[in-house]
């Protein structure tokens, strides 16, 4: 009998506790099995083999407790043909399995760098309104929707778009409300456990669940093949969308916020790229974690500096009621309000924007009923004292701040009305509550409220600003040092489980960033220092990831060394010097790690650390072994010596190098410095083309010197298919305040940009997908518009010989080095 439905991009199998028998089955799992009829109770090893039985029952083993994430298993083959990826659900006393057809390995790489590149985007970021719109954009690009938005959830349950993008033939949603109805609370704890959804098609036929009769209905809340509610499709439908994606926000246990994403056509996720959107939405919640936390720091730390100043001018007074109405300014710098009252030894003193005397009493009878001795707020006062309409101008809300261990003495801060509309998704006067949520509609009509009579509501921040006032004048300044101690320890700890999670997750990616993950923390570092050489060491393998890719399995060496020293040049001399090699992609990807350990190590211990320090590298082939020598030499740092423990850098110089290359590694703590000489064997390395005419030298001879920098205001036409590369030129170019960026990617856009307005310059991606773009080059040369060509080639066989005279950019550059050769060309 059929119980429940799943998605037909997938099947399902339901397995007892013990992963022995199979108990329930997706109606299609016959089909993918290549079996007969199922019946509940066959063995699943009998069904998939005993491989998949085993790496299956292995996955669940070491997932541990996450109980909220599924453990995974990629690339599964089963007898009967095909190759699957599989999720792993605990679902009470079953275990699911998710089955979906396997990515293609050699996408693994791409999707680690696309969550890189994501979290790396928004790490540093600190003002929400510029996160929310680079998380948008992100998704937008990677994931490939026609709409994301990011909705943040207020006190009331009613939601808001706080950013969105969305294609340019679509209406805009930014700003717009959303009610609870829209949400209600079963829909909102479904979220809440299942932190990302997606459905691929709100047409495709749902493939019904077989379960033997008389067993309960499974429990598919943390499945993602799960069919989407009926209400909701519709709802779908309604906005003309065919596939959607969410990923909830979760801050301190609670639903904040959601990702949602829009596509027009059909769109099925793969499992790598829902983990890829999974592990970033949970990042995302971590930063906005640390963002609310932070601020919350900062505004009690300030709050606590003015109370102390406070609390010392009282702490010789007599008369306090006396101080506190002297001092009534003063306290109003803890809230953000137009004024405020002080009710103390029966008598009101005034300060700012407040309602009439004769009103007081009324207020003060409500401060009574209402707050009692708690804090107690609202911002529409009309609705508990019916008169308070005449003074709205004056004070429409109101918070009411005990200041007395027993009820009698309240400080009561007011707001003035602020007249605002509101653009909601339906009309939330009309209907039944069930009518709003998820439709079905017709269209997304847009319902314009017009608040009057209504101050700003009172944000939680101006709640633990009023709660420390209130504390501050009951309680001694102890406390607030206690709080402020334990506010600290709980957001280290919180800090260090994130780091333990987010060290947890990364065990999921391909083994070779697995296997830096798992080396051990070097003695007296700190979790942080941890993170950041891991990430140092993560980009370098992407760097050298990047250029296999662009560069048909491997990369100049002298490329992988200037992208690795680029930041040291400004304050060091370094050289190198030796002819064009090509290295293959596994020399690529292990030189990348042991140049960035190098790299690392020099500046913290050798050469690099100090102004005058020396770094000449220099490489040549020993023919008559048949090895590349290639040596770095420090000179000019402080003097070095052998470190009594291996880290993880020494063991990967000088073992990791020779076990993965069959090389050599000879290292000399000498007195003027460090040497490393490096064995490369000869099969390794293939002759590169030769160097474009005019191609600028391996290194400069020294320290590069800046420019001084002046604003512009040019227009940049940006040709990149790219869309996280074409993001990191335009935020170089923002920063370097050097004008406007329109980017393009294709060559129909990039004709019709240049028709549209002739830009000051342009940068050219030379291989656009399917395309090259030399013939927007050859419009651009002909009105006479200068241009730069950006290219993942080693050599100029792409480029016409006419334009071989074009400035090139080698990928992947340097957005800040890129910025800077623009800034040459417009000054």
């Amino acid at each position: 009998m059929p119980d429940g439905a799943i998605q037909p991009h997938g099947w399902l199998l339901v397995c007892d506790g013990r992963l022995d028998h199979v108990m329930r089955w997706s109606a299609n799992a016959p089909a993918h099995l290549g079996h007969g009829a199922l019946e509940a109770g066959l063995r699943l090893s009998d069904l998939i083999g005993r491989e998949a039985t085993h790496n299956i029952r292995n996955a669940l083993a070491t997932h541990g407790e996450a109980h909220r994430r599924p453990a995974l298993v990629f690339g599964q083959a089963l007898p009967g043909g095909g190759r699957f990826d599989v999720a792993i659900h605990t679902a009470g006393r079953e275990i699911m399995l998710e089955w979906e057809p396997a990515l293609q390995t050699d996408r693994d790489g791409a999707y680690l760098s696309h969550l890189r590149t994501m979290i790396d985007r928004i790490r540093e970021i600190t003002d929400f309104e510029r996160l929310f719109r680079t998380v948008v954009r992100l998704v937008a690009g990677v994931l490939r929707y026609d709409r994301v938005m990011l909705y943040r959830f207020s006190e009331d349950g009613s939601g808001r778009v706080e950013a969105e993008y969305h294609a340019p033939t679509l209406e805009s949603f930014l700003g717009q409300h959303f009610s609870l109805s829209d949400m209600p609370d079963p829909v909102r704890r479904l979220y809440s456990t299942n932190l990302i959804r997606v459905i691929g098609d709100v047409d495709a036929v749902a493939i019904p669940l077989v379960s033997p009769p008389g067993m309960d209905a499974p429990d598919l809340s943390h499945a993602h093949l799960r069919t989407g509610m009926p209400g909701h499709c519709a709802y779908l439908r309604g906005m003309g969308v065919v596939a959607s994606l969410s990923v909830s926000i979760v801050v301190d246990g609670r639903l904040w916020g959601m990702i949602a994403a829009h596509h027009h056509g059909a769109r099925v996720l793969n499992m790598s790229e829902r983990i890829v959107a999974r592990m970033f939405g949970e990042f995302l919640s971590l930063q906005i974690t640390n963002l609310l936390r932070t601020r919350r720091l900062g505004m009690t730390r300030q709050t606590h500096a003015l109370i102390e100043t406070f609390l010392k001018g009282a702490a010789p007074v007599a008369d306090m009621p006396a101080y506190l109405m002297a001092h009534l300014p003063d306290m109003l710098t803890f809230v953000q309000c137009d004024g405020a009252a002080l009710w103390v030894g029966g008598e009101w003193t005034y300060h700012g924007a407040h309602p009439p005397p004769d009103a007081m009493p009324a207020l003060l009878e409500l401060a009574r009923t209402q707050a009692g001795s708690q804090l107690w707020h609202t911002a529409r006062l009309c609705a508990f004292v019916p008169d308070a309409d005449a003074y709205a101008t004056q004070a429409a809300g109101a918070m009411v701040v005990p200041i007395s261990s027993q009820p009698g003495d309240y400080l009561m801060v007011f707001r003035r009305e602020v007249v605002r509309t509101l653009k909601w998704g339906a009309d939330t006067t009309s209907g039944a509550a069930g009518d709003v949520y998820f439709g079905p509609r017709s269209g997304f009509e847009i319902w314009t409220q017009q608040v009057t009579r209504e101050c700003l509501p009172w944000s939680g921040d101006d709640l633990e600003a009023a709660t420390l006032v209130r504390s501050a004048l009951i309680e001694v300044m102890g406390a607030y040092h206690q709080l402020q101690l334990r506010e600290r320890a709980t957001v280290d700890l919180r800090q260090r489980m994130l780091n333990e999670e987010l060290n947890h997750r990364v065990k999921n990616i391909p083994s070779v960033v697995q296997s830096l993950v798992s080396h051990p923390i070097e003695p007296g570092s700190t979790p942080a220092q941890h993170v950041a050489r891991l990430r140092g060491r993560v980009q370098a393998l992407g760097l050298a990831h990047d250029q296999a890719v662009r560069s048909e399995g491997g990369g100049l060496l002298d490329a992988l060394l200037d992208a690795e020293l680029a930041p040291y040049r400004e304050r060091c001399f370094v050289t190198r010097s030796g002819p064009r090699i090509w290295l293959t992609g596994r020399a690529l990807s292990v030189l990348a790690l042991v140049v960035h350990e190098m790299a690392t190590n020099a500046v913290k211990y050798g050469a690099l650390s100090h102004a005058r320090g020396r770094l000449d590298i220099t490489w040549s082939l020993d023919a008559a072994r048949d090895v590349w020598r290639i040596i770095w030499r420090e000179s000019g740092g402080p003097a070095v010596a052998p470190r009594r423990r291996r880290g993880f850098g020494s063991v990967l110089i000088e073992r990791g190098f020779p076990h993965e290359l069959g090389g050599t590694t000879e290292v000399d703590y000498g007195p003027g410095g460090i040497s490393v000489t490096l064995g490369l064997p000869a099969r390794h390395v293939n002759p590169a083309p030769d160097a474009p005419a005019g191609a600028d030298a391996a290194s400069p001879p020294g320290p590069a010197r800046r420019k001084e920098t002046t604003v512009l205001d040019a227009d940049i036409l940006l040709v990149e298919d790219q869309f996280l590369i074409a993001m990191e030129a335009e935020g170089a170019i923002e920063e370097m305040n050097i004008g406007q960026v329109r980017t393009v990617a294709s060559v129909y856009e990039a004709l019709s940009a240049i028709r549209a307005r002739l830009p000051d310059v342009a940068i050219l991606d030379v291989n656009l997908g399917g395309e090259s773009s030399v013939e927007v080059a050859r419009v651009l040369r002909a009105r006479g518009v200068p241009f730069i060509f950006a290219t993942g080639y080693a050599d100029r066989t792409m480029i016409p010989p006419e334009l071989r005279d074009v400035p090139v950019e080698r990928k992947p550059y340097s957005a800040t080095a890129l910025a800077e050769r623009i800034r040459e060309i417009v000054s």
